[in-house]
């Protein structure tokens, strides 16, 4: 998307055609932690170095602590956010396939130094780093919902596509020496499954242990263990949250686990993140193991629309430099009007062991209060 009307209409027209039914679907509009716009200007996406990698000089650190921010941070096409923090003090923002300007992107990446200044810095799939395994083609093999996590000092990123040989959706995973890439695939899906059942992949590590959650499509979030070395599935399958008839939860997906006060958080998005008449929310449940049982928040939805945003989720949790976590996630902003979903931040704070974003009112659109972030590079 670029700052004129005319360039922005004609991203949306292209984005129409890839449209999908799950969270990831394919790019907007009708899944362990992760540039700047003024507050009275969000910034536009707009790639440093072209797709193809990061820029080899990164921007100078703005300072500790933002003075406020304005939502959404980044008004460009971001769904599906996962974040993480390099080396560098930088974090690293990775998304569903996305249009930037009127350029397509298949798996965008995304860096900022303070999670309010956003910038686009490469494609993790840009020539021949496309897996092999997925539909070919640019625009093809939907590219949803990747996520980002570190085993044994290097980078694995995680992500939904279709593949060429069942025409469903799996999860595959690449490797990377830095959270910029380049990024080489394993070479195959880690699962497949029928339909998008097989979507939105999210890593936890658990005292040793790694456990990768997904689902979609009417399915339950599933978990399972994996290789210590993150590129295997080990043992069995374990369903661990089914839908139900309960608000937004007729399809459930976007898993995110954090562990607080003892108990583990499943942080989950339902039940219909696009089209004309998105129905999107984000929901927590919490229990005594990663596996659960889980117990669901009686306050859910956690962050639901309003006003100005609509259909809010697929979130990510970020902890700032103060101790304090922030929500990362997509919405709609009804003020812009195209049915892109920006990227947006709110403050996640616990009361009664329970999680609360903007007091339960949705997404601020202003805040003067921003994360507390030590200078990167």
């Amino acid at each position: 998307m670029s700052t004129g009307r005319a360039r922005a209409a004609l991203a949306a027209v292209l984005l129409v055609a890839l449209v999908g039914a799950a969270c990831g679907g394919g790019t907007s509009p009708s899944p362990d932690v992760s540039t700047v716009s003024p507050p009275t200007s969000p910034a536009t996406a707009s790639p440093t170095s072209g797709p193809t990698g990061p820029s080899p000089s990164p921007p100078s650190p703005g300072p500790s602590r933002a003075t406020g921010y304005s939502n959404p941070v980044l008004a460009s096409d971001a769904p599906d956010p996962s974040v993480i923090r390099g080396d560098d003090g930088y974090f690293y923002a990775y998304t569903t396939q996305a249009y930037h300007d009127v350029e397509f992107v298949t798996l965008p990446i995304l860096r900022s130094p303070d999670l309010v200044s956003w910038e686009l810095v490469g494609d993790a799939f840009a020539g021949d780093a496309r897996p092999g395994w997925i539909v070919s083609g640019q625009g093809n093999g939907d590219v949803w919902a990747p996520h980002i996590t570190r085993v044994g000092g290097r980078y694995l990123l995680y992500y939904a596509a279709t593949s060429a040989s069942t025409l469903t959706f799996g999860i595959g995973v690449a490797l990377a020496d830095a959270p910029g890439g380049p990024f080489r695939d394993l070479g195959h899906p880690l699962l497949t499954g029928p339909g998008f059942t097989t979507i939105d992949p999210f890593v936890l590590h658990d005292g040793g242990r790694l456990y990768l959650y997904w689902g979609s499509a009417g399915d339950p979030i599933w978990a399972q263990q994996l290789g210590p070395d993150g590129l295997s599935l080990v043992g069995v399958r374990t369903a661990v949250l089914e839908t139900s008839n309960r608000p937004f939860e007729g399809l459930i997906e976007g898993p995110w686990v954090v562990k607080r006060g003892g108990l583990y958080h499943l942080m989950y998005s339902g039940d219909a993140c696009c089209g004309r008449e998105p129905h999107y929310a984000v929901l927590d449940a919490r229990g005594p193991t990663p596996l659960g049982p889980f117990e669901r928040d009686p306050a859910n939805p956690i962050l639901a629309a309003n006003e100005r945003f609509n259909a809010p989720g697929h979130n990510a949790v970020v902890t700032d430099d103060a101790g304090a976590d922030w929500i990362v996630y997509h919405a709609m902003d009804r003020k812009e009007g195209s049915g892109l979903r920006f990227l947006l931040i709110d403050r996640l704070v616990w009361r009664d062991g329970w999680p609360v974003v903007n007091d339960g009112r949705g997404p601020s659109v202003e805040s003067t209060e921003a994360p507390v972030i030590k200078p990167a590079g």
